[in-house]
């Protein structure tokens, strides 16, 4: 079994246009073990924002046994870092490779010399020595004044900085600008942290009791999308409505964590809903991580009875989705690649690819 699973898209054919073999293991790897041991087990399961899995898990978990389920100043950080880490990943080595006509990776903006992985620093260090990093290698000034310009002007600065700026990532996305702008994108925002104490219990009712939930969820009758672009923080922020913004959005949350109010940056939280029985949730990179976790008693202490997953992917992914409806929104000869940035502004955990299909022929 291909334990990752992998994504095919269809553009310009009709719903749905996305085929995930992602397998939903939580459960299946989850239960009998003991309480104590979720974490590390999700953790290793989910090796892409592992951090996050250990996190939500562990105040999953917490909130199950009556305890105090709210993360360390130390937890808090590691959560900080590790999302930024992230996104760093995606930008520096994915971008270049996933996105059509990228020019090829250049020395500066792979990851040697970023703090994020620098062994001899603590996380504190790390991330005090990160928006120097940004500065220095991408941005060409200071990640505040790169922030307070995209403020004021948060639907054109983004263009305006990479077709003025000479940097490896200014070029990266200049390459992609026109093509992107052109992915028009339907915008369906999900807001469950807007009222976690109302939402949350019913979304972990679903995520318990309806067998395929976590792997094709919905909320208030539709698929919603899930990103850097739906943070609580940003609430009042205005709708994405093009696959380019979503890009963006990436980066700026990328300076944002940067940023010394970085840690206060991402929700996260967890609420007992019965004996034993808790979810979990925390904002990663891609997006809203939801756990739910059902405890029992066991000869040596409480362990697992059932454990449930709903990653952004599933969100993101749908085959009726945000990015599904924009799938078969695409025609003509380019349309294969439109499909792949269309993606990769939503940022799939897994591999995918494009299926060609040939536009049908008119009389």
């Amino acid at each position: 079994m291909n334990l990752a699973g992998r994504m095919r898209l269809r553009p310009g054919a009709a719903l749905p246009t996305i085929h995930s073999s992602r397998p939903m293991l939580a459960a299946r790897v989850a239960r009998g073990r003991r309480a104590e041991d979720l974490p590390g087990t999700l953790g290793a399961l989910f090796t892409l924002c592992a951090h996050a899995h250990r996190l939500t898990a562990r105040r999953a978990v917490a909130a199950a046994m009556g305890e105090v389920a709210v993360s360390t100043p130390a937890e808090r950080l590691a959560l900080q870092a590790g999302t930024a880490r992230e996104h760093v990943l995606r930008i520096a080595h994915d971008w270049h490779r996933l996105l059509p006509g990228a020019p090829a990776a250049e020395p500066t903006l792979r990851l040697r010399s970023c703090p994020l992985w620098r062994d001899d620093l603590d996380t504190l260090d790390q991330l005090a020595d990160l928006p120097l990093w940004l500065a220095h290698h991408w941005l060409a000034e200071p990640v505040s004044s790169w922030l307070a310009a995209q403020r004021v002007d948060p639907l054109a600065w983004a263009a305006h900085w990479c077709e003025t700026v000479d940097t490896p990532l200014a070029r990266l996305l200049r390459s992609q600008r026109v093509a992107m702008e052109a992915i028009t994108t339907p915008a369906r925002p999900l807001r469950l942290l807007d009222a976690p104490l109302a939402t949350m219990p019913r979304l972990a009712r679903r995520m318990a009791e309806e067998p395929d939930f976590c792997a094709l969820p919905d909320w208030l009758g539709a698929p919603a999308e899930t990103g850097p672009w739906t943070r609580a923080a940003d609430a009042a922020s205005a709708p994405i409505h093009n696959a380019w913004m979503r890009l963006v959005a990436r980066l700026v949350d990328l300076l944002q964590l940067a940023l010394p109010a970085g840690h206060d940056r991402l929700a996260e939280g967890a609420l007992p809903l019965g004996p034993g029985e808790a979810v979990a949730w925390t904002e990663m990179a891609r997006g809203l991580l939801v756990h739910w976790v059902q405890l029992e008693d066991g000869p040596q202490g409480p362990r697992v009875a059932d454990c449930r997953v709903l990653a952004p992917t599933e969100w993101n992914f749908h085959p009726h989705g945000v990015l599904a409806q924009t799938l078969a929104g695409l025609h003509g000869d380019t349309r294969a690649d439109q499909a792949a940035r269309a993606a990769v502004a939503f940022d799939p955990c897994v591999e995918f690819d494009v299926a060609w299909m040939p536009e049908p022929a008119h009389a």
